[in-house]
């Protein structure tokens, strides 16, 4: 009973996209990857071999990469550690034959404080290296 008092109640976490506005704003144009759930334009999460970024509830949340993960394609790692909150980023099977190491359907998943799911959703992780990804500008330098 006392285990069950101090559960805080379940709460689904609902990541908002990352704009171009927050890339530009916090210099978020590093080499790295980029989460999209299908059907959007924008990404949810950004990561790289060293940390990862998302927004929620309008605060946009820094995650340290997990460096014991597994390394994926595009230099992100499969696990991403937040003061309150983890990350688990999966590669899925590429139904197409289409995928390489800058573009391939990934699951994210989004543990809250309880290591429950507090949100999932299936996309594609967009990763570049040096260069924009299409249809971005390339960084000046």
């Amino acid at each position: 009973m006392v285990e069950r008092m101090s559960k805080e109640p379940f709460r689904p976490i609902l990541p908002r996209p990352i704009t171009r506005i927050d890339v530009e704003r916090y210099g978020l144009d590093k080499p790295g990857c980029r989460f999209v759930r299908q059907g959007e334009g924008d990404p949810i999460f950004i990561g790289n071999a060293e940390e990862g970024f998302m927004r929620i509830e309008g605060d946009l949340k820094r995650y340290a990469a997990k460096l014991e993960s597994a390394q994926l394609p595009g230099n992100a790692r499969s696990t991403y550690v937040g003061l309150s909150t983890w990350v688990d980023l999966v590669s899925l099977p590429d139904r197409a034959g289409g995928s390489d190491t800058t573009h391939w359907p990934a699951r994210l998943i989004l543990h809250d404080a309880q290591e429950r799911v507090a949100f999932r959703a299936d996309g594609e992780m967009r990763c570049r290296g040096e260069a924009a990804l299409p249809g971005e500008a390339t960084p000046a330098g």
